[in-house]
Parts: structure tokens; sequence; C-alpha cells
């Protein structure tokens, strides 16, 4: 019987690779066009790997700050 116990020595757990939805991913990638940064690969890089959408709102946010702002 397989239970819940420690893993055996030398197997490691894989962990858990959350992503956002495709709808998320798509409204990130409306939002960075709005704000004319979505050719930018460090913006692509954001919303391929970001882990909710709040997170890589922020990010792109950041982004459009650094560029357009300062």
């Amino acid at each position: 019987m397989m239970g819940r116990g420690k893993l055996p020595i030398g197997s490691k757990k894989e962990p858990v690779k959350k992503t956002i939805s495709k709808q998320d991913r798509k409204d990130l990638k409306i939002l960075a066009d709005d704000f004319c940064i979505l050719h930018r690969k460090d913006v692509q890089e954001i919303i391929e790997t970001c882990k909710s959408y709040a997170e890589g709102q922020q990010k792109i946010m950041r982004v459009y700050t650094a560029v357009y702002l300062h």
C-alpha cells in the first residue's frame, strides 16, 4: 500500500507548475498591446511565466512605467 509517507531516497517530488488561463494570457497581451509594449521580449516573458493575472499586470505596468514615465 502506497501511503503518504516520506519519498524514497533519491526521488524528488516535482513542483506543480501553476500557469494562468489562456483567457488571462490573452487579456495580458491586449493590455501590453494597448500600452505599445507587447513587442518587448521582457513583456513576452512576463506573460508566459506569471502565475496569476494580477502578477502579470503588475509586472507589465512596471515595464510601462520604466519605459514611458522615466
